[in-house]
């Protein structure tokens, strides 16, 4: 990780106005499909092309911050430019995540354990073939059950081909988002608060689209440290990302909490409001806990059925283990 705030911003600039374009190893589907978004089974969760050097020369320097009475030193030198706390923070993240030792298991799966809205899951996935296996212990109304999908993950070999280089992995991140998602659709109310899935154009911008693929990436155990650290430099570029230093997740641990509200437009310039959050330990950049909050209107349930509530959605990571068997 570069040691000052003027080897970082030579970083981040050096990154994202290069030409560079993602491997056609990446941009095959096969990658592109396999990142799904955790929370989709519950039909909630949404989840670059590389703009030109302009674009991207803007989305960089849109994120430093000059330090202000500094824009013109005296014989005229450049400004003197710092980086904000939070970009900071995520590259503090970033070097800790990149301090891990690498997976170096022959077993051939990887346990997860989860706990949230009164569920409790055990996830098993295949790492030569992206498999699933899950077993949800439901209570409170939620039930239990057994699931099985078939290439819910990219593999370790696929996570291993992903781009490590910000500029090129954030093409990856937005093409991967448009070949799972596709056109997105709001649901509208019909009488009596019942929602219907009717499309409704959205315009989801890049920056959406790379926070929520990153976010979802950082969760899975199957991403090597050097993927884990080169993901909070793309998220260290991303306009609008808040960084909590002093945060906790719901098991009171202490934590960096990562969180950013959607920008989407809909009709008549509104935005969703949904905010998505992650909780990373600072000691070694692992998720420890993420969340979704949809605003009112967003969520209907039997308890309410015009949506009045604010609703948020919490995930707990409890561990991951390697096993020879599923």
């Amino acid at each position: 990780m570069p040691g000052t705030d003027e080897d970082i911003i030579r970083d981040l600039l050096h990154r994202y106005t290069e030409h560079i374009y993602p491997a056609a190893s990446i941009a095959t589907a096969s990658i592109a499909t396999a990142v799904v978004a955790r929370q989709r089974r519950r039909d909630r969760r949404r989840v670059m092309s590389l703009a030109a050097a302009t674009a991207a020369a803007g989305t960089a320097a849109g994120v430093i911050a000059v330090v202000p009475g500094s824009s013109r030193p005296p014989g005229g030198a450049a400004p003197v430019i710092r980086l904000t706390a939070d970009q900071r923070e995520l590259y503090h993240l970033s070097s800790a995540a990149g301090r891990q030792p690498a997976d170096k298991t022959q077993d051939r799966y990887v346990v997860m354990k989860t706990e949230g809205d009164d569920v409790k899951d055990t996830t098993v996935i295949d790492s030569r073939t992206g498999n699933m296996w899950s077993d949800q212990q439901g209570s409170h109304g939620y039930p239990s059950g057994k699931s099985f999908t078939r290439r819910y993950s990219p593999t370790a070999a696929q996570f291993a081909a992903m781009p490590t280089e910000p500029a090129a992995l954030r093409a990856a991140l937005i093409s991967q988002w448009n070949s799972q998602v596709g056109p997105a659709a709001r649901p509208v109310q019909k009488k009596k608060g019942q929602p219907t899935p009717v499309p409704i154009p959205v315009t989801v911008s890049d920056n959406d689209k790379v926070f929520q693929q990153a976010s979802n990436l950082l969760w899975y155990p199957l991403v090597s440290p050097a993927l884990r650290a080169a993901l909070y430099k793309v998220l260290a570029a991303v306009p609008g990302v808040t960084v909590n230093r002093a945060a906790r997740d719901s098991l009171g641990k202490p934590a960096v909490e990562i969180s950013r509200t959607d920008s989407s437009g809909y009709p008549r310039g509104k935005s969703d409001g949904i905010t998505y959050a992650t909780y990373e330990s600072p000691k070694t950049g692992a998720v420890l806990e993420s969340t979704v909050t949809y605003p009112p209107g967003d969520v209907v349930t039997p308890e309410d059925p015009h949506g009045t509530a604010t609703v948020t959605d919490i995930t707990i990571y409890l561990g991951t283990r390697w096993s020879s068997h599923k």
